[in-house]
């Protein structure tokens, strides 16, 4: 489930909305606390992964 939801998850803006949509539709499951931490989890690195991906390598100065 979240690697569909959170593939292209890039601000802790958009984890937010994506988490309080999910916990609508499931804040009454038992394992919901272990599921928003798992959404957690793997919203934060999808946005450390873009972040990384979006900062394009300086080439070093040889002189």
């Amino acid at each position: 489930m979240s690697d569909t939801l959170l593939k292209n998850c890039t601000s802790q803006e958009q984890l937010d909305k994506i988490i309080k949509g999910q916990e609508r539709k499931f804040r009454w499951r038992d394992d919901w606390p272990a599921m928003e931490a798992a959404l957690q989890a793997a919203g934060t690195a999808a946005i450390a992964a873009h972040e990384n991906k979006s900062t394009p390598n300086q080439p070093q100065d040889p002189a």
